[in-house]
């Protein structure tokens, strides 16, 4: 709960349907990442994660920006890590890692590109974690740099792509590597031509035969509301040919008047760009990506996929949150581009779409079919807990070989626009994932969930039973609330608020607290003519409620606090469950809100002081509650926790990880070295209306009720 101070007055199994279980069996942890944005995390990254023979290689920015890989033996040998010398520009969220070993076993990494020179080096030795100086590779057209993808053909030799020029105005370029004389020589310096006018924003596969698929859709600005359409074109001879899903040669450069359309899609249909391309074991073709179906007004995942010689549009997801895809820059967005693996069962083509969607409280997810043509999709789970705005990349060359799905799992944030969020760096992982063993999503801790855990359970959450109840109040005894816990405020508060609070309005009934805001009408007790005092300047007191904390009664620094409670999520409601430190006064204090709601989202906050008096410095994360796509949550009731020790402080929602704020960055920055978030803390619980963050309050949002079934505190022995 906000303290906005004027100037005058000096924050189980998930599973939709039967027919498909998701089945987790490892999530192996290699090393904390950066993950203020989604560098590490893109769809476009290829690879980062790859196999060759027996050894599996990943690659990520660590928490500084340093380019690290590991390596480790198949199946489940332990990670050996390595930083690089190398540092990449990882503010900018373009900038991926891709990684690729050829056939003798070298390594190949290029990294840090957006329109800038080629940065490429290959390993010192076969399966060495230690890399060469930068080199060139044809030094020819490796100045204006982007997207750079390795492939590996059934030879061992590599492809390499890469856009060369800017969004809207940039052409792709074909390489080969020979693994034999190990030297890089030019395909194509110009495949797709945007004609100085627009781009190509592609995606790629080689499959078995070693034939190159590519699929793009083009871009006329670097606005990515001009995406539009989606083009395809072949290579049977390794790259130099190309030919349209007919056989037709196609003259090169490939433009936009001579290319071959899977699907024609308008401009501002909000279509995503660098999705997935994957063939069946045949060679035919399928796309993923998600757009906006004419006359509707939900993007939607769509599979499109040759059915003999006629291109095929199916729409996967059944989604019901809309949203805009326009600007420049990365986006923010609420759902993932897809990656998709399709396998040959029983004469049918089964498919495997991975994604991550704020409708699934952004976990990394899975819709499967059994038989693309029939059209039957569902959903489930592949991690327990929140992957932020990760999408998901894999070991392309162990989903070839063995048919088990490495991915590449990274909690990551992402602001909008190449802005960053305030998230520490993150556990990197590996998940093992292979269809039809019965194992339950991962909860990212290094292994498996246990059973039991909750559905949305984190793995970075503390065990219950590492605690033990210290105190609680469970409401049982009907009434007023036990004075022995509770104290009242009484007034106009803060924040410029509407209620003015008073006992009255909390009572114990049915084992709950209810807290109740009313619309009154009566005069302010405390009203004085011509005063500019926002508190005693009001004539009269139009709405009442109550704010009760354990100030001087009950503090704790440190333990697990939890509060089970059902909150009205109408106009103009602000309700908390907050705590502040117990010296020094506002922000200097501290303030954690485990809990706020209002104008349509819950907050998880974190504030400690600056050098302003009554300015605080914030470490917030917010979550619609239209993401949890339940039109009924707000009528049900939820479960907000905070662990808390001398390393971090961590809030959740239904153990779903929302902030996690280390206590290293918590510390007043007035001088003194004092951590607010180091000394006890006492628990506040109120029901505020309108007011600075409130948003202005409807008449129909009165009267209104805060129910809260227990708050309960535990720490360790």
């Amino acid at each position: 709960m906000r303290f906005n101070f004027s100037a005058s007055l000096l924050p189980a199994l998930l599973c939709i349907g039967s027919a498909f279980t998701a089945h987790a069996q490892t999530a192996s942890p290699v090393g904390p990442g950066w993950a203020r944005n989604n560098v590490n995390g893109a769809v476009f990254r290829k690879n980062s994660v790859v196999t060759q023979g027996r050894d599996q290689y990943v690659a990520y920015y660590d928490s500084v920006g340093y380019v690290t890989l590991a390596k480790r033996r198949l199946p489940a040998g332990p990670w050996q890590v390595q930083r690089t010398e190398y540092k990449g520009n990882v503010k900018d969220a373009h900038n991926v890692i891709s990684l690729m070993a050829d056939g003798a076993g070298y390594l190949h990494l290029s990294f840090d590109h957006h329109n800038n020179p080629l940065h490429y080096c290959r390993s010192t030795a076969p399966g060495a974690l230690t890399m060469s100086a930068l080199q060139p590779m044809t030094g020819d057209r490796e100045q204006k740099v982007s997207y750079p993808e390795f492939y590996r053909y059934p030879s061992g030799d590599l492809l390499f792509l890469y856009r060369d020029g800017g969004s809207g105005n940039g052409n792709l370029v074909l390489n080969r590597y020979d693994v034999k004389t190990q030297k890089w020589t030019r395909l194509h310096s110009v495949l797709i031509d945007g004609e100085g006018k627009r781009n190509a924003y592609w995606q790629a596969c080689l499959d078995a035969r070693g034939t190159i698929h590519i699929s793009w859709v083009w871009r006329e600005s670097p606005n990515v509301a001009s995406n539009h359409d989606m083009a395809y074109a072949r290579s049977t001879d390794g790259g130099k040919t190309w030919q349209k899903s007919t056989g037709e040669s196609y003259q090169l450069p490939i433009t936009e008047a001579t290319a071959e359309y899977a699907a024609r899609i308008p401009q501002n249909s909000e279509l995503i760009n660098q999705t997935a391309i994957t063939t069946d074991a045949a060679g035919t073709p399928y796309i993923a990506s998600y757009w906006r179906p004419a006359g509707t007004q939900v993007p939607q995942y769509q599979l499109i996929y040759l059915a003999g010689r006629t291109w095929q549009t199916a729409q996967v997801s059944q989604r019901t949150t809309p949203f805009s895809l326009s600007g420049v820059g990365t986006k923010k967005i609420p759902i993932s581009r897809p990656q998709l693996l399709v396998a040959s069962q029983k004469g049918k083509t089964a498919a495997y779409l991975l994604y991550r969607d704020a409708e699934r409280q952004d976990r990394a997810s899975v819709l499967h079919t059994a038989d693309i043509t029939q059209g039957q999709w569902t959903a489930a789970d592949l991690t327990a807990s929140t992957v932020g705005n990760w999408e998901p990349s894999y070991d392309t060359e162990r989903w070839k070989k063995e048919r088990v799905l490495s991915l590449f799992v990274q909690r990551t944030g992402q602001g909008d626009g190449e802005t960053l969020e305030n998230l520490p760096a993150q556990p990197v992982y590996v998940l093992d994932w292979t269809p039809g063993q019965p194992v339950r999503p991962a909860g990212l801790a290094g292994k498996s969930a246990p059973a039991g855990t909750p559905a949305g359970a984190t793995g970075a959450a503390t065990p219950a039973a590492d605690y033990k109840l210290v105190w609680a109040d469970e409401f049982n005894q009907p009434g007023p609330p036990d004075p022995k816990n509770w104290q009242f405020e009484t007034g106009f508060a803060r924040n410029h608020e509407l209620q003015w609070y008073q006992a009255d309005n909390a009572r114990c009934e049915n084992g709950q607290l209810v807290i109740e805001a009313k619309a009154e009408n009566r005069p302010n007790p405390t009203y004085k003519p011509g005063s500019t005092d926002w508190r005693t300047s009001r004539p009269t007191i139009t709405a009442t409620s109550a704010s009760l904390n354990t100030s001087g009664r009950h503090q704790w620094q440190y333990g697990r606090f939890e509060m089970r409670a059902r909150i009205d999520a109408r106009a103009g409601l602000w309700p908390a469950f907050w705590t502040l430190g117990v010296t020094k006064p506002w922000p200097s204090n501290g303030e954690i809100d485990i809990m706020e709601y209002y104008q349509g989202k819950i907050l998880a906050n974190v504030a400690s002081g600056t050098t302003k008096p009554y300015t605080a410095k914030w470490h917030s994360e917010t979550k619609p509650v239209a993401s949890f796509a339940d039109p009924e949550w707000s009528k049900k009731f939820h479960v907000w926790r905070m662990d808390w020790d001398a390393q971090a402080i961590r809030l959740y929602v239904d153990d779903l990880l929302l902030n996690e704020t280390p206590l290293s960055q918590t510390v007043n920055q007035d001088g003194t070295g004092f951590n607010p978030m180091m000394q006890p803390h006492y628990v506040l619980l109120n029901l505020a209306l309108g007011g600075d963050n409130g948003g202005e309050l409807a008449p129909s949002s009165l009267p209104s009720r805060y129910e809260i079934d227990y708050v309960r505190v535990y720490q360790r022995p």
